[in-house]
């Protein structure tokens, strides 16, 4: 995580369940006017310290975006520092618990990736046999490795929708039309309790900075530079 911050806003990228800083690659090009900061999963075995972990390299002001598993430690952020985040907004999420599912030792030690399967639905079905596409997703899941699969997969994740009424910035909630990993249900859910717009992707699946940089920078960045005006 780099600190070397300038006079612009800066933005920190929270990536999903076995991503890294490639799911942004598409989208940083839009972000010329920010300073881009990846948050990661390098430390931390519950939503909270991983939470922590990445306040600790973060700037004392900054906005936040946060997708997939991103946005539930993105939300843990801003419960922990509500006043060093100006804006947040959730990509693809969802305010829903989960519980890990039953992985043993050996079989977390043999992690060599996720499946072509799940890649798969991660994506827009008419995106199931772009190469290129399932190929990175792939090889961020083979960078982070089992140890990080083991940690990530043994998460709790709460719901916080009864807390979400307290995030005091801006908050921006977005999804996509084809999303077959969150429904739009649960990014209502969200939008509705943080009293927050939702912006719906077209023709989307779930990887949507990787699917639509495009439409989701145009989306997002409007949105950013009007609650800064606001919030300033």
């Amino acid at each position: 995580m780099n600190l070397n911050t300038t006079t612009r806003p800066t933005i920190v990228l929270a990536p999903g369940f076995m991503t890294d800083y490639d799911m942004w690659s598409d989208f940083v090009p839009f972000l010329k006017d920010y300073n881009v900061i990846y948050a990661d999963f390098r430390e931390g075995a519950t939503l909270q310290e991983l939470a922590a972990s990445n306040l600790q390299r973060c700037p004392e002001r900054f906005i936040l975006m946060g997708f997939s598993l991103g946005g539930y430690i993105a939300r843990h952020m801003v419960y922990q520092a509500p006043e060093r985040v100006e804006a947040l907004i959730l990509i693809g999420t969802s305010t829903r618990p989960t519980v890990p599912p039953v992985t043993d030792g050996p079989a977390a030690k043999m992690f060599r990736g996720m499946s072509r399967s799940a890649l798969k639905r991660a994506v827009h079905v008419e995106r199931e046999n772009d190469e290129v596409l399932i190929a990175r997703l792939k090889d961020m899941g083979e960078r982070l490795g089992a140890e990080v699969f083991a940690r990530l997969s043994a998460l709790q994740r709460k719901s916080d929708l009864e807390k979400m009424h307290t995030i005091p910035c801006p908050v921006l909630v977005v999804t996509a039309d084809q999303d077959r990993l969150r429904t739009m249900q649960e990014a209502q859910e969200m939008a509705e309790a943080a009293k927050a717009p939702l912006m719906v992707l077209e023709h989307c699946g779930h990887m949507m900075p990787m699917e639509e940089p495009e439409q989701l920078a145009e989306m997002v960045l409007p949105w950013i530079s009007s609650a800064l005006g606001q919030s300033r």
